[in-house]
């Protein structure tokens, strides 16, 4: 989703020498690695990984560092580029949101009604049904995307934009379901087992994201500006932290909540990793010699959507043969290696297959 460096606005004191807003390319890729370890954990290993320190650990590392992460990334590229808007919003976002529930059926619904195992049908949601509407982050990133168009388009202030964020992350608990459940208001707001990103709360995420791009374009300094972004998020966690423990009893909005519906405290947390996190990345790929690791992680980041597609894939026909919650953990994370192995390179023959019909599409007679 980060668009081409001539669509930039004027992000000088962060672009590296070929264009790219590189801490973010590692932050993305970093967040799909993460994805892959969690989802084997979640979907291999015995007790969903929780039973271990090592499961326990993977799952983990795909919160915070993950989803957080990749939505506020996905905020501030779509308001770092000139090339965004709300018809381009609207577009990939529809996109994305369709592309959600294609995914349900190929992960899901396909691989479990051809083994008809009632032990991994009751995991998702109890039904072929359930399985096939379940919300994730892909419906979770086209309802977002169609959200930030009208803001970026007419909210300028990225204080605005930050109270907005602000705003969603206090309101989100009030409206949790609303509805009773219906598959339609699932995606906003929902309840259950089956809604794993609603978009209230997780909306804050690339609002905050859009919110970082505008101040960006003011920045002069890139070190005063990571600066900036770390004090921010040190004191985000820290009232995060204070409200955890004094917050009052009998609050929805200051309840703790789980990691997908999560109360203000946890929000304040989440976003204060975020904010710390980032400059932590920006700097370290300053000063890393070896830079295998940041060419592959920004690999990862431009197929990014190849790749969570194709692992999520490979993870459901695998259960096919492996089987649900019957691995321990330490098999289950090794299974992680070629599954996102395999994810990335079926991903990186995918871009060039594309290119190809792109560009035999120029060069022909009806190629425009």
């Amino acid at each position: 989703m980060s668009a081409p460096a001539a669509g930039r606005r004027s992000f000088g004191p962060l672009l590296t020498t070929d264009g790219r807003l590189r801490f973010l390319d590692i932050a993305r890729g970093l967040a799909i690695v993460f994805m892959v370890f969690q989802h084997v954990q979640l979907l291999f290993a015995v007790g969903s990984g929780e039973d271990s320190l090592l499961g326990a650990t993977f799952l983990l590392l795909g919160t915070a560092p993950a989803a957080p992460v990749f939505m506020v990334a996905m905020g501030f590229l779509f308001g770092s580029s000139t090339r965004t808007g709300v018809r381009s919003g609207l577009v990939r976002g529809l996109q994305l949101f369709a592309l959600g529930y294609a995914l349900n059926l190929l992960r899901f619904v396909l691989p479990l009604l051809l083994r008809g195992d009632p032990q991994a049908i009751e995991v998702f949601g109890g039904t072929w049904w359930g399985a096939f509407f379940e919300i994730d982050i892909l419906q979770l990133a086209g309802l977002s995307l169609i959200a930030l168009g009208p803001v970026k388009r007419y909210v300028c202030d990225p204080r605005l934009v930050l109270a907005l964020a602000a705003t969603v992350a206090v309101v989100s608990p009030l409206l949790w379901g609303i509805g009773g459940g219906h598959v339609l208001l699932d995606p906003l707001w929902g309840l259950g087992d089956w809604v794993s990103f609603p978009l209230f709360p997780w909306l804050a995420y690339p609002l905050l994201g859009l919110s970082l791009a505008g101040f960006t374009a003011r920045a002069t300094s890139a070190r005063r500006l990571m600066r900036a972004w770390a004090l921010a998020g040190a004191a985000a966690a820290l009232a995060g932290a204070v409200l955890v423990v004094f917050a009052p009893g009998g609050s929805r909005i200051l309840a703790f909540g789980d990691y997908y519906r999560s109360g203000l405290p946890v929000q304040l947390l989440l976003a204060g990793f975020v904010l710390l996190w980032l400059p932590l990345l920006w700097w370290l790929d300053r000063r890393l010699a070896w830079r295998a690791v940041p060419r592959y992680l920004t690999s990862l980041s431009r197929n990014i959507t190849a790749v969570y597609l194709i692992q999520w894939m490979l993870i459901g026909w695998l259960a096919i043969g492996l089987g649900v919650f019957d691995q321990p953990s330490w098999l289950a994370a090794l299974l992680g290696v070629p599954i996102l192995v395999a994810s990335h390179l079926l991903a990186l023959g995918y871009a060039r297959l594309a290119a190809g019909w792109r560009g035999r599409g120029r060069s022909s007679p009806n190629g425009g």
